[in-house]
């Protein structure tokens, strides 16, 4: 943003001042992340709170009743790193926090607040206890169900209220939409992975293996729905409120900025069938960078789009010599098929052009169109200096592309007699010798 005059970009189209959606933008819909999740539970920072919570609960079954001491301590520390989890996703940050980041004495107030919120839902049930068993389950039911919700908003605002709040929840769902409840679906799902994990390692593992094999298998889950849950968040960033940790607003080069906002201006004015105003904004740009291979490729496909016959007839030559120059014959070729498909063979009178196009669609396969630029070259320019190597390409056409032997002997003759000191004389003579051993092996025996 800091390109633009006083930062505030505007809409191409209306004119209108753009807002910043921070990087919301580039993230994927929810439900196309699933690998995602479960790889970064074993990032370094993830797998490190999952060792610990292993050692930890090894260490546990010597200390008595100070392992109680232990246990919280723990659960501090989990508890602490899956809510900076969903706090870094949601802001953008797609690395995971390192085990340090998370040690920055907000664990005990993250417990502590964690703790509130279950008294805090121990007690609502309570009450609601008194209005029947109907109600209860309606309770619990709908505790499950915000659960998700709640962790995300005391990750994110780090407030005991706002997190037991029932409208702030209810906000939160509406704004997220129905991957809500897929996130709701996916986070339990992942979260009793554990419980049906044990029973199938039981009687295969070591009896002291168990409980750590537990605290390592719940870390690593329990972090895996916070990424998911803060995932979910970076696609609502914006709605969300959510700060972005992502620096949006690196300064460009004039140039390239220059150049990216012309490829990007032109795409969006194309698609909305504005394509002389996309004509303007590339011209523009290219005026300044002729050379400039993106804009050259958009300024050609943009002519090709707007079907513009005649500026495709007197620049698609120029234009393709560009390419040429700019060591891009592949590209060059690709133009030229895409405008001979639509429009017609564009007229190229240069020698040069038509032998290295032809060589590009040779490479290509695209043995018609080449067979058609350097067909009677010797006819149109007999002083092009490269006509040997030319004619030495134009044998290979007949010969790859349409088993024609007969025509690649006579032009791999006319290279010989006509150029007796080529330096593709030695290409020619090798060429000759395929076709003899072929036709030997042709002979009846």
């Amino acid at each position: 943003m800091d390109n633009y005059p006083k930062s505030t970009p505007k809409c191409i189209l209306c004119n209108r001042a753009l807002a910043n959606v921070g990087a919301s933008n580039k993230a994927k819909p929810f439900w196309q992340m699933a690998p995602f999740y479960f790889r970064y539970g074993i990032r370094p920072g993830p797998l490190t709170v999952s060792i610990i919570s292993a050692v930890a609960a090894i260490a546990m079954t010597g200390l008595g009743i100070f392992s109680i001491f232990v246990l919280v301590a723990l659960l501090a520390m989990v508890i602490r790193y899956n809510l900076l989890v969903i706090e870094r996703l949601a802001a953008g940050q797609l690395e995971a926090p390192t085990f340090g980041d998370a040690q920055d004495g907000r664990s005990a107030a993250t417990f502590a607040r964690v703790i509130g919120m279950i008294l805090v839902a121990g007690a609502a049930g309570m009450l609601l206890a008194r209005l029947g068993q109907g109600t209860v389950q309606a309770y619990a039911i709908a505790l499950s169900l915000l659960t998700p919700a709640a962790m995300i908003v005391l990750a994110l605002e780090h407030s005991l209220r706002a997190a037991v709040n029932p409208l702030k929840l209810l906000q939160f769902t509406l704004i997220i939409g129905w991957p809500y409840w897929l996130l709701w679906l996916s986070t339990s799902a992942v979260s009793a992975a554990p419980t049906y994990l044990m029973p199938v390692v039981m009687g295969k593992v070591p009896d002291w293996m168990l409980l750590p094999l537990l605290a390592f298998t719940t870390s690593y889950f329990s972090i895996v729905t916070s990424a998911m849950m803060g995932y979910i968040c970076l696609t609502k960033q914006q709605r969300l409120g959510v700060a972005s940790m992502v620096d949006d607003d690196e300064f460009l080069e004039e140039r390239e900025f220059d150049r990216l906002k012309a490829l990007a201006d032109a795409s969006i004015l194309l698609r909305e069938s504005r394509g002389e105003e996309a004509r303007k904004a590339l011209v523009t740009a290219l005026r300044q960078q002729p050379d400039d291979l993106a804009l050259n490729e958009r300024y050609y496909q943009l002519l090709l789009a707007i079907e513009d016959q005649k500026a495709l007839r007197e620049l698609g030559p120029h234009l393709l010599e560009r390419f040429v120059k700019l060591n891009q014959p592949h590209k060059a070729a690709e133009l030229y098929l895409a405008t001979l498909n639509s429009q017609g063979a564009p007229a190229i009178d240069k020698s040069p052009l038509r032998h290295q196009l032809a060589e590009a669609l040779y490479r290509q396969r695209q043995f018609r169109p080449a067979l058609a630029l350097i067909n009677n070259l010797h006819k149109e320019d007999p002083q092009y200096p490269k006509l040997d190597a030319a004619y030495l390409l134009l044998a290979k056409i007949y010969l790859d592309g349409f088993n024609r032997t007969d025509n690649c002997r006579k032009l791999l003759a006319f290279v010989r007699k006509k150029f007796p000191n080529s330096r593709v004389l030695q290409e020619v003579q090798q060429l000759e010798s395929i076709l003899s051993a072929e036709a030997g092996a042709a002979q009846p025996a």
